[in-house]
């Protein structure tokens, strides 16, 4: 630097010195003078320019950099809340004795494993696609070509990841591998009572990631489950912490618990029973109903097949999302020929031992009804006609009603109108055949062909029989917790319920003795008719079987039947009410061997489990 500004010196006075006239000695001094004012020009221009620079941020591009200097201050954030659980009772819980608490939805944090290819080395590709492979068990090759995009600064690997693994791959110190925490919801018991769950997928309202519940109790309780957002709002300083005097901040409350009355060990066991006679018999579908006919709560509830709610999304057939027991109907058979006796001994037209001549069949015009087993009997009582499960006997109990009766009483024990449970989607029969004025439609009804109904409003009606007569609303829902009143109360849980399921009569059907009557009736199926493979040793069982045909989608029956079975035990004390339904079995004719086994093996555990006195001596 000395040696140019000497040269540049030396060109500067032999320039002067020629042009002057001026010796170098005096160029050199005037130069030395006037250099602060060549000094003070650059630094007038530099702050001019500055200035200026300033001028056009300020004024012209000002309202854009005020707006994105609040961007960078404001914190303007919604806090999504967490979904609230769902527990099943145990240990006869459901019916108040003490018992525990087993969860089958909560919410969950997970993580979700990503990496930017461009931060790993090419010499650690290799080595980086191994490790997540036998960590997150991802195919080797998936990860490689993600991997190996060169420059690119985000590539998914797994999402759902569990803490565990994640802290596997955190002590690796692998470069370039990136994974964040989300919550999502869990089903810890996998496909276990899934349709009456139900789960939770994305909603509408994407840019929040609201999730919504679709299907059983997620989407009836949806508003219940879902619980408040929070947010906040306010300036943070420069390291991001808040402003305090200047922002607020609105925690979001939690969704409220609900507590079932579903018991998992008889849930367990009927979904077990359900399933070995499913694949006995490799019938189409399965499903089966758990009650307590004195309140209305129900104890199981099963659909065959089931699906894994935590994976709904690789289900392919959505009909499999469907409860069976609530949101498909079906023609119930002869386990409606219990409505038709109790209807015809409530207004005292037949007794059971009112007797008629069975011929076998029925002509109806051009019609001919024909008893299940193409038998005719001789003469029969009418605890007979249920005992032997006689077609030609319960037309015979019909017809001695009027018809405006008859409907009166299939409308009253709830046939035509939704049974009011607390899950999504149900639906209700169809009995406009009895409105048709066409005989055939009448007479038929009377053994459960014709009409449609729904496996719960059937357990339903058969629950009013069981009970003394009332018809009672079902409930699956023992109580709802609302976690946000703990901390405004003095900590007992009973302050933080908001909601409580009881007993709901809708109606009285038939009188007390009735019942009584058409229970011993049933009684005597289980001992001397075709119900004798429910019985349970030491306990009364009042039961049905019904077999009955499904109809085609052009009218006309198939060659396809529904085997069921429903009972209650003990008989004029019972502790449940079991409904059996299973769709399409193969290499069986009747219900007696396929739906009534199940009963019996389901309803010994139940029983037991809650500890019920036998009522009977047992016998060899």
């Amino acid at each position: 630097i000395l040696t140019l500004r000497k040269e540049f010196y030396t060109i500067i006075r032999s320039s002067f010195a020629g042009y002057f006239g001026k010796d170098a000695g005096f160029i050199q001094m005037e130069f030395r003078k006037n250099r602060l004012l060549v000094l003070a020009l650059i630094f007038s221009m530099l702050f001019a320019a500055a200035a200026g620079r300033l001028f056009y941020l300020q004024i012209f591009k000002g309202d854009f950099y005020q707006n994105k200097a609040k961007k960078q201050q404001s914190v303007n954030d919604v806090v999504l809340p967490e979904r609230g659980n769902i527990y099943l009772s145990s240990v006869g819980g459901a019916l108040g004795n003490k018992g525990n608490d087993v969860p089958i939805a909560l919410t969950r944090t997970w993580y979700s494993v990503w990496v930017s290819p461009k931060e790993i080395p090419s010499e650690e590709k290799e080595n980086v696609s191994q490790k997540l492979s036998g960590i997150l068990g991802v195919d080797i090759k998936t990860i490689s070509d993600r991997i190996g995009k060169e420059g690119d600064p985000y590539e998914p690997i797994k999402d759902k990841v569990e803490k565990e693994k994640i802290l596997e791959i955190q002590g690796l110190n692998l470069k370039g591998v990136h994974w964040k925490a989300f919550q999502d919801r869990y089903y810890p018991l996998g496909e276990f009572a899934s349709q009456v769950v139900g789960f939770v997928s994305n909603s509408s309202a994407e840019e929040e990631k609201i999730k919504t519940g679709k299907y059983g109790l997620e989407g009836y309780f949806n508003d219940n489950l879902k619980g408040e957002s929070g947010y906040i709002a306010g300036v943070k300083k420069a390291l991001g912490s808040l402003v305090l005097p200047l922002s607020r901040v609105v925690k979001a409350k939690k969704g409220e618990d609900i507590y079932l009355t579903v018991d998992y060990n008889i849930q367990l066991t009927l979904e077990k029973e359900l399933k070995k006679a499913m694949d006995k018999f490799s019938a189409d579908s399965a499903s089966a109903i758990v009650m307590d006919p004195k309140t209305g709560a129900v104890l199981a509830m099963a659909s065959l097949p089931t699906f894994d709610p935590n994976k709904f999304n690789e289900v392919k057939n959505s009909s499999t999302f469907l409860n069976q027991n609530m949101q498909l109907v079906f023609e119930p058979g002869s386990i409606f020929k219990p409505i038709t006796m109790a209807a015809a001994l409530d207004i005292n037209v037949v007794s059971p031992d009112l007797a008629y001549y069975d011929t076998g069949e029925v002509q109806v015009g051009g019609y001919t009804i024909r008893n299940s087993t193409l038998q005719s009997w001789g003469t029969q009582t009418m605890t007979q006609v249920l005992e032997k499960s006689l077609n030609t006997g319960a037309i015979f109990a019909l017809r001695r009603m009027p018809q405006g009766v008859w409907r009166e009483y299939v409308s009253n024990f709830g046939f035509a109108e939704k049974t009011g449970i607390t899950l999504v989607g149900e639906s209700k029969g169809n009995i406009n055949n009895l409105k048709s004025g066409i005989e055939i439609d009448w007479l038929t009804s009377s053994f459960g062909q014709g009409i449609s109904v729904t496996p719960l409003a059937m357990a339903s009606a058969i629950s009013a029989i069981a009970n003394g007569g009332e018809l009672l609303k079902p409930f699956i829902v023992s109580k709802i917790e609302d976690p946000s009143l703990s901390s405004q109360s003095s900590g007992s849980n009973s302050d933080k319920i908001v909601f409580t399921g009881e007993k709901v009569l809708k109606r009285r059907v038939i009188k007390p003795e009735t019942s009584e009557t058409l229970t011993k009736m049933l009684i005597n199926v289980v001992e001397n008719g075709s119900g004798k493979q429910a019985r349970i040793p030491g306990y009364t069982i009042a039961g049905k079987t019904g077999t009955a045909q499904v109809s085609g989608p052009t009218g006309g029956y198939t060659d396809k039947t529904i085997h069921t079975f429903v009972g209650y035990s003990p008989a004029f004390n019972p502790a449940f009410l079991m409904l059996i339904k299973i769709d399409n079995p193969k290499g069986i004719e009747f219900s007696e061997a396929s739906a009534a086994p199940v009963f019996k093996n389901v309803g010994e555990f139940i029983l037991h489990y809650l500890q019920v006195q036998p009522d009977k001596p047992i016998t060899k």
